[in-house]
């Protein structure tokens, strides 16, 4: 029996949160981020790290080292966690 898939709105939430930058006491991320969820969670789906970790960082080249990290968890978090619609 397989698990049961989050909400596409309950994920797209989290890989926002995760792009903006979770931590502690921080529930909501900013609009922006928010507004790239649906795409990050594409690019997410294809396992494509240094591709999603560009997108988050706004740097089509190259991306830092910290959203490399975001994008790592983004993929963690999702790879077993198809959308329900």
């Amino acid at each position: 029996m397989s698990t049961p898939a989050r909400p596409c709105a309950e994920l797209l939430r989290e890989v926002a949160l995760i792009a903006c930058g979770r931590r502690e006491g921080k529930t909501r991320s900013c609009r922006s981020c928010a507004r790239k969820a649906p795409g990050l969670l594409n690019i997410a789906t294809t396992g494509a790290l240094d591709t999603l970790a560009a997108a988050i960082c706004g740097n089509l080249s190259s991306a830092c080292q910290d959203c490399r990290s975001k994008a790592a968890v983004i993929i963690s978090e999702t790879s077993d966690a198809p959308c329900a619609a």
